[in-house]
């Protein structure tokens, strides 16, 4: 499944409008914010129709799943193209076979949930809280609980001159930042390691960067921030989609790369490919870059990508607040 979708779910005391453009959105927030007000609807709508009051307004069809039996789990196998609610009360999405099937799945999961979802790979822009309009508490938009700032997060500052930099992974990547901040890179291993890895450098009065790959970070993102204030420096989060991406955003490829597949994604990662964003910008650099001096590999990156001139455009693709 491919596509963004205009969502608006509403009866006559309460209205919702959002917008989904991934295979995983999350949504979360306290009792009270109108999450479950949210599922509600859609499942009397279900139900009933036109006739149970309600309004769900979606070129796709919005369905709700509780999972907690064998035969909701059955029939969500059989979905196809179907835009797919579930509660914190289905236990069976935070299991690792709810993860198999989401993750090839034919369809959009927007899961109203307030833990983070280790198990599933989710992009740190598509965590969203439900914000009541102050002046009509009947319009209730989610909107996101990450803000970005030109992808950095837990940053209040008009600059940042990173003193240990690091990198969720130790491969092309890793290449990459290490050449840029050759004194002070550091590789994580992988997302979830990146909380671990600050806690055991012991670095307390030093400005720490970590970069990550945002399109698949989303499950660490609260822990990250949450570690991050109470490590009693700057300690910053720079979330592209992800390596790739940057890659291809440079323009070291020249006009072999389609600006539509980076500004519309959600058009062509179709989710019973691709896990996340992070993959499908993986694929689309390997494929364009064959038979080039630019042929990417994940694992490491070639030495055309890191030549003087090359490596001035990947630098001109960081936030500005970020000195070199």
């Amino acid at each position: 499944m491919v596509g963004k979708y205009d969502i608006r779910v509403y009866n006559n005391r309460v209205s919702y409008h959002f917008v989904i453009k991934r295979n995983i959105t999350i949504i979360q927030g306290d009792s009270g914010t109108g999450k479950t007000s949210l599922f509600n609807l859609i499942s009397d709508y279900n139900q009933s129709g036109i006739s149970s009051g309600v309004t769900v307004s979606c070129d796709r069809k919005c369905v709700t799943l509780r999972l907690n039996d064998e035969l909701q789990t059955e029939l969500l196998k059989a979905m196809h193209g179907y835009i797919v609610f579930l509660d914190e009360n289905s236990s069976f999405v935070k299991t690792h076979e709810f993860a198999k099937i989401a993750n090839k799945s034919d369809n959009y999961f927007v899961i109203i949930c307030r833990d983070s979802l280790p198990q599933l790979s989710y992009s740190v822009e598509e965590i969203y809280g439900i914000r009541v309009d102050r002046d009509a508490k009947k319009y209730r938009d989610p909107h996101r609980v990450y803000n970005e700032m030109y992808k950095l997060y837990n940053f209040d500052g008009t600059s940042l001159k990173p003193e240990v930099v690091i990198t969720e992974d130790s491969n092309s990547g890793h290449d990459c930042f290490a050449r840029i901040f050759p004194k002070s890179c550091i590789s994580a291993g992988g997302r979830s390691n990146v909380v671990n890895m600050i806690s055991s450098l012991k670095i307390e009065h030093k400005d720490v960067l970590a970069i990550v790959d945002g399109a698949a970070f989303g499950s660490e993102v609260e822990l990250f921030l949450r570690k991050a204030e109470n490590y009693g420096a700057k300690c910053v989060l720079y979330a592209p989609e992800s390596f790739e991406y940057i890659l291809l955003k440079s323009g070291i490829l020249g006009d072999r790369v389609d600006s539509d597949k980076l500004a519309k994604t959600y058009d062509y990662a179709d989710s019973c490919k691709y896990v996340s964003w992070e993959q499908f910008y993986e694929a689309y650099l390997t494929d364009i870059s064959q038979g080039t001096v630019y042929s990417y590999s994940k694992k490491k990156l070639g030495l055309p990508y890191m030549t003087d001139g090359n490596m001035k455009k990947i630098l001109n693709q960081l936030p500005k607040q970020i000195e070199v």
